[in-house]
């Protein structure tokens, strides 16, 4: 998520004034998880404070890892805070509403099971190959094996109890718990249905907020968009300011940021300041007073 990870961890990242971890944490409540634990790296205490917020109460864990673990590390490094049940896994860069059930009750408790989705792009995305009984036979990269039915995997994943024993020493990548588990038939998958969006970068989070805006704006209560100012399609967070004569259009303007007057941007992230009768499009901004950030554009890509 560079450079916006540079201010703002992924998950805390705002999405129509909840963090982007808000949907995970949700989910797994809304299953029945009777508490969730959530791994810390880069910036870990607005990590630690958005997740204690979008719990509302509820019990939340820390896992904290000063160096990354990879996925299957990860998991590793946060067993002991498990307990003996079955173990949901969410990721923290995408936004859903999906139906977990099948989910819930197609693992048993020596296999993992991964929640999928029919695919919608195998160039952009790889793809998770299954048999006709749904064990899992093979992955794909993205572009690879298109002749072969794939389908997208979630990020959200069951792990049986005794799984549990298995997850590799960190650090991991996942794929180091998963193929020991495929080559002996206990590694599944299943399709689910709902929405789901991942904002895994930049332009894929500005799309991200951009779809849930469905056309409108959406201006946090302590914003300050001054009467003279035009949004378009726009998500103002808190603690902004949008100065008299500025025209954002299909904006996401980040907390604390400062449009000046006149400035005129369209497709747009944008964090600290920017200068009055800037003109920017379709990239990331980052202004002074952004942590400390100097100014710096970085255009969309893809």
């Amino acid at each position: 998520m560079e450079p916006l990870s540079s201010l703002i961890p992924k998950p805390a990242l705002p999405v129509l004034n909840q963090p982007l971890l808000a949907s995970a944490l949700q989910q797994l409540f809304n299953a029945g998880c009777c508490r969730v634990v959530v791994n810390l790296h880069r910036h870990p205490e607005q990590v630690a404070a958005v997740a204690r917020q979008a719990a509302c109460g509820r019990q939340v864990l820390f896992s904290l890892e000063p160096e990354l673990l990879g996925p299957g590390g990860g998991l590793s490094a946060a067993r002991q805070l498990f307990g003996s049940n079955p173990v949901l896994v969410a990721n923290g860069d995408s936004w859903a509403t999906l139906d977990l059930a099948p989910l819930l009750a197609a693992g048993g408790p020596e296999e993992v099971v991964l929640g999928l989705l029919p695919h919608p792009d195998r160039q952009r995305w790889g793809a998770v190959h299954l048999d006709p009984s749904g064990r899992v036979v093979g992955f794909s990269k993205p572009g690879e094996n298109l002749h072969d039915p794939g389908y997208l995997y979630t990020g959200w994943q069951l792990l049986g109890p005794a799984t549990l024993a298995l997850l590799p020493a960190p650090p991991a990548p996942m794929r180091a718990f998963w193929d020991p588990l495929l080559e002996r038939g206990g590694l599944k998958g299943v399709l689910l249905s709902g929405s789901f969006a991942e904002a895994g970068e930049p332009r894929a989070y500005w799309e991200l907020v951009m779809a849930l805006l469905a056309g409108q704006s959406s201006v946090h209560p302590q914003a300050f968009v001054h009467p003279q100012a035009q949004l378009v399609q726009c998500a103002i967070s808190v603690g902004v300011e949008v100065a008299a004569g500025a025209v954002l259009e299909r904006c996401v303007v980040l907390p604390g940021a400062v449009v000046g007057p006149g400035v005129r941007l369209r497709a747009c992230l944008v964090a600290g300041k920017v200068p009055p009768g800037g003109e920017l499009s379709q990239g990331v901004w980052i202004g002074p007073g952004a942590r400390g950030a100097g100014e710096a554009w970085y255009p969309f890509t893809g």
